[in-house]
């Protein structure tokens, strides 16, 4: 323990912004393999896509077929430029997800996980930790970064081809999501 920093028993009674927990790292689970993609996006993506074909059918009733020849030439530049993207697009594997758990000091074990990959790795059982990121629904810690008792500090990457994916997919939903607001637009002000 440096000189600089509190033991770890009074770092809990701090309230500390991002930090999960601090205590030992008491086991370490096996590495397992996920798909990048963030599920949470898939639902924003659909109901964009629904909502500008909907608004798309409903054109040739509000202002006939202009109006249904300007929804479908937006809806299919949206198409062409989704598809240009996903082209593009590296094809990443799955990413790499080490889970690990630790014990604070009331006793209480708060199972974490790192996705992507730290340059030295992670530290080892026994290990004394602060854990900073969120929780997930599941109470999983999904940690954004861990200070050793010693001063190290890991911080989870994702490989660049990850990113890039992961960007390209919320460019999709921002995409869609403007193709339906352009729609709207359309049959609301262009009569």
């Amino acid at each position: 323990m440096t000189d600089d920093r509190p033991p770890a028993g009074d770092l809990t009674d701090q309230h500390v912004p991002g930090r999960v927990a601090v205590g030992t790292i008491t086991r370490i689970g096996a590495v397992r393999q996920e798909p990048p993609v963030r599920r949470s996006t898939a639902p924003a993506l659909w109901g964009s896509m629904a909502l500008a074909v909907a608004e798309a059918a409903l054109s040739p009733v509000v202002g006939g077929v202009s109006m249904l020849a300007k929804a479908a030439l937006v809806i299919g530049v949206v198409t062409a430029a989704t598809f240009a993207l996903h082209r593009w697009a590296p094809r990443p594997g799955a990413t790499e997800v080490h889970p690990f758990w630790v014990k604070d000091v009331t006793g209480a074990e708060h199972p974490c996980q790192v996705r992507g990959f730290t340059r030295r790795g992670l530290p080892a059982e026994g290990t004394g930790v602060q854990v900073y990121g969120r929780t997930d629904r599941s109470g999983t810690v999904l940690v954004r970064e861990l200070i050793t008792d010693d001063g190290q500090v890991c911080r989870p990457r994702l490989p660049l081809r990850q990113k890039i994916v992961r960007g390209v997919e919320l460019l999709n939903v921002a995409l869609w999501a403007a193709a339906a607001l352009t729609v709207a637009w359309l049959l609301v002000f262009s009569r």
